[in-house]
């Protein structure tokens, strides 16, 4: 587990988009911290403190403490709406978590061993991530920051499925407690695909023969069988002096 991030925030009390704006302006983003048996509370934090802890490893997936007038309170992120064009933080929802509360999530899957995969190694195929969150259910205390798939013995063909993850102390997969079907691969290793490229024949366009064929017989045809300007006026003069 990653070292555990600490937030300072306060109370926030005007609300709509104009106030959302004006703390925006002066650095500040508007929060909300819902769940457990209080009421939701409307917070505001600095945005650059919670865009520098949104780049702690595990940030999403761990329980942040939260310091509000000198009250802690510990939260999980349930969402981060960012700008979606630079990506600065804009709003901010946290739900409170008791260590001794089971609650649900969504982790992400980190694969190891891809490198030194079996089938990849020995036969040139391709790893494929066939999911990359998985939801679980654990108590907040036992929270993972993600879960780890070892890919180094699989071969080709071969497949790893939820159900055989190798899960932290106490951490469940709710999907598996519904049936069979719901067992899916988290991933798999397959051949690789090799594209084959034809080489382009290129044709002659249609007509092109033909024309060359027809202008040559118009050659030969007016070469043999008709008369050409000149050819046409002389035996003319001769027809007139014949007469005379």
């Amino acid at each position: 587990m990653s070292e555990q991030v600490n937030l300072n925030a306060e109370n926030r009390e005007v609300e709509g988009k104009s106030s959302s704006r004006q703390l925006r302006s002066a650095g500040s983003i508007p929060a909300v911290i819902y769940g457990g048996k209080e009421e939701p509370l409307k917070i505001t934090i600095l945005e650059k403190d919670i865009a520098k802890a949104s780049e702690v490893p595990g940030f999403a997936t761990q329980i942040l403490n939260i310091s509000i007038s000198g009250k802690d309170q510990n939260v999980i992120v349930k969402e981060i709406q960012r700008h979606p064009a630079t990506q600065r933080v804009l709003h901010a929802d946290l739900m409170r978590v008791d260590p001794d509360t089971k609650i649900s999530i969504s982790v992400p899957v980190r694969f190891i061993n891809e490198d030194s995969c079996v089938g990849v190694k020995m036969h040139g195929g391709v790893v494929s991530h066939l999911i990359n969150d998985i939801d679980i259910t654990c108590l907040a205390s036992n929270l993972p920051e993600y879960l780890e798939v070892d890919v180094e013995n699989l071969d080709i063909g071969d497949s790893i499925f939820l159900s055989a993850l190798n899960l932290p102390e106490g951490v469940e997969i709710p999907a598996l407690a519904l049936g069979e079907d719901r067992d899916q691969a988290v991933v798999s290793v397959s051949e690789a695909k090799v594209l084959e490229i034809e080489p382009e024949i290129v044709e002659p366009e249609e007509g092109e023969e033909g024309e060359e064929g027809e202008e040559g017989e118009d050659t030969a045809e007016s070469a043999d069988g008709e008369a050409g300007p000149e050819e046409s006026a002389d035996d003319s003069k001769d027809s007139e002096e014949s007469s005379n």
